[in-house]
């Protein structure tokens, strides 16, 4: 049988509020805003991608078609050659 490690069992702080500034919120309160959190988080991410999606492949997102696409690259960082003072 495999241990299932809870987030405290992994991480020293509460991910949800790691500076202790919700101390005094109910535990029923604190599950709900992590779960609004992480469904924030997950909204961003498919924006991201979605402008992505749009800069790159022209009419693959039409809601965008009003927006001049990037015309850097913002795979940049993530190549071998990348230096953020040269």
């Amino acid at each position: 049988r495999r241990k299932i490690l809870i987030s405290t069992q992994v991480m020293p702080v509460d991910l949800y509020d790691p500076a202790g500034l919700w101390g005094d919120m109910s535990a029923e309160k604190s599950k709900r805003g992590l779960a609004v959190e992480i469904n924030n988080g997950r909204a961003a991410m498919l924006g991201i991608f979605g402008f992505m999606a749009a800069s790159k492949v022209d009419g693959s997102v039409p809601a965008l078609s009003f927006i001049k696409p990037y015309a850097g690259d913002y795979m940049q960082p993530f190549e071998g050659n990348f230096d953020l003072f040269a």
